[in-house]
């Protein structure tokens, strides 16, 4: 399966972060290509300069390094506007992006968003969160 992680399974999986032991056997047995998307990026070094992930390092002395075995997948104008257009009651643009990839990349999103996986038209896979 070529999978699309969303930030926090990326994140989590990286720094050896707890995650649920279905998530992890997932991962480790159905996965055959791993995508990412740089927005997730983006939003894990917005979280970090904001305080918001207490005794993760700085984000420059990791994150190339936590790319290496990913396929980097960038949204484009398809992507962008059926982000943009999708008839959701989901407010975050980085998850809308992450499932229109999803949906216009033939990827498997994999994530662990209570609301996103109330939504249709794009290839998911939920997992519960290990916090909850």
């Amino acid at each position: 399966m070529k999978a699309l992680l969303d930030t926090g399974i990326w994140f989590r999986r990286y720094h050896g972060l707890p995650m649920s032991q279905p998530l992890r056997d997932f991962l480790n047995d159905e996965v055959d290509e791993f995508y990412i998307c740089p927005l997730s990026v983006s939003e894990i070094c917005f979280k970090w300069q904001r305080g918001r992930l207490p005794g993760i390092p700085d984000p420059q002395k990791w994150v190339a390094h936590s790319l290496q075995n990913f396929v980097i997948e960038m949204p484009d104008s398809a992507v962008a506007m059926t982000a943009g257009l999708w008839d959701w009651d989901h407010g975050d643009l980085v998850d809308r992006t992450l499932a229109a990839i999803a949906k216009e990349k033939g990827l498997t999103l994999i994530h662990t968003d209570k609301v996103l996986k109330n939504f249709t038209g794009f290839p998911q896979k939920w997992f519960r969160n290990v916090t909850e």
